[in-house]
């Protein structure tokens, strides 16, 4: 449901605690699955283009010839229901080829974020017990699990014969695992079953499907918003552009969306902020952006909703236990009212209730928490039945049913939809991504010398989470730097960079409430970070770049010699750094920032970029200046 029709439907079951989606398990997508709707999409859609990247385009019969021969390959490799394959690979036709092709195999895939470092990686491949790794690379001799290069299993399976498979899946077989960051200290794997795939795209209101649709992929694969792009895609046999870069600046996304003439994008708020702030045209041709992953700015909406009054902004919320999109509001190009733009009702095939403590319904416009029930529910965190037990627990107002504890607080407005008011836990997102404090802490105390750790969050330039780290020393260490130092390395090695804080504090004694609990009120107040007297910024170039770092990060300044990452650097800082810097150096690419992540190797590679590409202009004028001298000189004939 939608528009008024919903807005009237969420106020008037409000005392309920029940917003939208009453059809939630009539709805079709209840009896299908990946399989069957995509056989059906690449027959209708057989010789459309499916994928483009990089001028390698693959049509629907292509697609669906060559991911029957993968998943003819890997049931040879013992791959089959109940399976898990894992991903550990960037963005790319292969990739997805992969992806299907599991799909088809009857196991779930499992893409792994690619920035974690090996032991992330690891921990979570035992996890989940995965049969084997596809790799974008060489495989990597430091997994536990059996590896095999894309480009190895698709040669190898060029042999295989493309005609449909025989076998099917069931809606409730898991088709994907999606880790997230877990409370107790170790992420968590979401088991996603085929239905609530099938009810993200197919029959949905919220945005268009269609085969006349043209979708960016930008999202990481191992980012929920991904089966956004790849199923509202493939399902509908549509047209997929796939962004080559993971770490994509914001001129490349732009030329891509321009290039490819792409009418629907998802983006997280901060992309879509910082895209409204540097490349405001870039959105000018899209049809429909969906945003979220974090609040809004209304500012940066309105902003966006002035320049293109054609393009449809949604506001999409959910969490990765209901297969990304929960509610979803269509915003009006009037306006919603003032205030924070509002997280609409529930999409069709999913329902939602706010309940009290108690989980009793609270009255209409009173806060309660969110729960979230019907087709798009998860399975359950895989391995993990205890912990699925106090996330998923039974809806008391519809027998059999399931609900998800959100840890999420709504209210609802007068018109039916629903205001995100906050958290209830020690949960954050950053880019987009959940992160739980808890699993961070857990991973500073496993750091030599550290006795106990405790992270806090607070609000930096933007509304942009800054993560501080404070570790109590162990008996014994006294060196506070070194300790720190040991810290941040350990993180480095534990966590993906956008779970690291930017700060870690050491503190002999941790302030305590009457009960013995840390009392995160009393903790001191984390500051900008100073210039190190050490390692000062020098030169032109070092200068022009700590200030624009400097800015991006929150920080008043930074040391020439200081990794970016460890000071709470995230992907998307680092594009709005790259907006600022080419403005300066147009031919700086973002990837530069990702392999020179200080101020004193950014300056040097920009410096020798240009003073090799001077040199060839100046040896290049020279040869000119030679020929038309020999020219000048030569006796021209009669």
């Amino acid at each position: 449901m939608s528009g008024s029709k919903a807005g009237a439907a969420a106020s008037g079951s409000a005392l309920l605690g029940a917003f939208g989606g009453g059809e939630a398990f009539d709805f079709e997508a209840a009896g299908e699955t990946i399989t069957r709707r995509f056989a059906a999409s690449a027959e209708a859609a057989a010789p459309r283009v499916a994928l483009v990247q990089d001028g390698a385009v693959l049509t629907y019969a292509d697609l669906d010839r060559q991911s029957n021969q993968l998943a003819r390959f890997l049931r040879r490799q013992g791959v089959g229901t109940g399976s898990v394959v894992a991903l550990h690979a960037g963005r790319s036709i292969a990739s997805l080829l992969s992806i299907l092709a599991t799909v088809k195999a009857g196991a779930a895939y499992m893409p792994l974020d690619a920035a974690a470092p090996i032991a992330y990686h690891d921990w979570i491949l035992r996890d989940c017990g995965a049969d084997l790794v596809l790799s974008g690379e060489s495989p990597a001799d430091d997994f536990s699990v059996p590896t095999m290069s894309l480009d190895a299993m698709l040669a190898s399976a060029d042999a295989e014969s493309g005609a449909t498979l025989e076998g099917s899946c069931a809606p409730a077989d898991i088709a994907c695992v999606m880790y997230t960051s877990g409370s107790t200290g170790r992420p968590k794997g979401v088991s996603i079953p085929h239905r609530a795939v099938v009810r993200l795209v197919t029959g949905q209101t919220y945005a268009h499907f269609g085969a006349d649709e043209v979708f960016l992929h930008n999202a990481p694969l191992a980012f929920d918003a991904s089966s956004f792009e790849i199923w509202g895609t493939l399902l509908h046999g549509a047209r997929g552009i796939l962004i080559k870069d993971d770490h994509a600046s914001l001129q490349s996304i732009v030329d891509t969306i321009r290039e490819n003439g792409v009418t629907t994008a998802w983006f997280t708020a901060g992309l879509f902020r910082a895209l409204v702030d540097h490349q405001l045209e870039a959105l000018r041709g899209l049809r429909q952006i969906i945003a979220g992953g974090d609040v809004l700015s209304p500012t940066h909406v309105m902003r966006a909703q002035a320049a293109h009054p054609d393009c449809q902004l949604i506001n999409g919320y959910g969490p990765t236990e209901n297969t990304t999109f929960t509610c979803c509001y269509r915003i009006p190009r009037e306006g919603w009212g003032g205030g924070p733009v509002p997280i609409g009702t529930a999409i069709r095939g999913t329902y939602i209730r706010l309940l009290d403590d108690d989980m009793k319904p609270v009255a209409a416009g009173e806060v309660g928490m969110l729960y979230a029930g019907g087709l798009g529910l998860a399975s359950g965190y895989l391995g993990d039945a205890q912990h699925s037990a106090t996330q998923f627990v039974p809806d008391a107002g519809r027998a059999g049913a399931t609900l998800y504890r959100t840890g999420d607080l709504a209210r609802s407005r007068p018109d039916g939809n629903l205001d995100f008011v906050g958290r209830r836990d020690r949960q954050v997102k950053i880019d987009g991504k959940r992160v739980e404090l808890g699993e961070i802490e857990e991973a500073l105390r496993r750091s030599n010398g550290v006795a106990d750790a405790v992270v806090t969050v607070a609000k930096g330039d933007g509304d942009t989470p800054l993560l501080t780290g404070y570790v109590k020393p162990a008996s014994g260490a006294h060196d506070r730097a070194a300790l720190a130092s040991e810290a941040r390395a350990t993180l480095v090695h534990a966590l993906p960079p956008h779970m690291r804080p930017s700060q870690v504090v050491v503190l002999d004694e941790f302030p305590l409430t009457p009960n013995g609990k840390i009392d995160q009120e009393r903790l001191p107040a984390s500051r900008p970070l100073e210039l190190s007297a050490t390692n000062p910024a020098s030169g032109e170039a070092e200068r022009t770049l700590s200030g624009i770092l400097a800015r991006v990060l929150g920080l008043r300044a930074l040391g020439a010699d200081t990794n970016f990452f460890d000071l709470g650097a995230t992907s998307l800082k680092l594009v709005e750094a790259h907006a600022l810097i080419a403005r300066i150096w147009p031919d700086v690419e973002v990837l530069a920032l990702f392999e020179h992540p200080n101020i004193r190797e950014l300056a040097r590679a920009i410096e020798g970029r240009h003073t090799s590409a001077d040199n060839a202009a100046q040896r290049r004028a020279q040869q000119q200046s030679d020929a038309l001298k020999r020219l000048r000189s030569a006796r021209l004939p009669r």
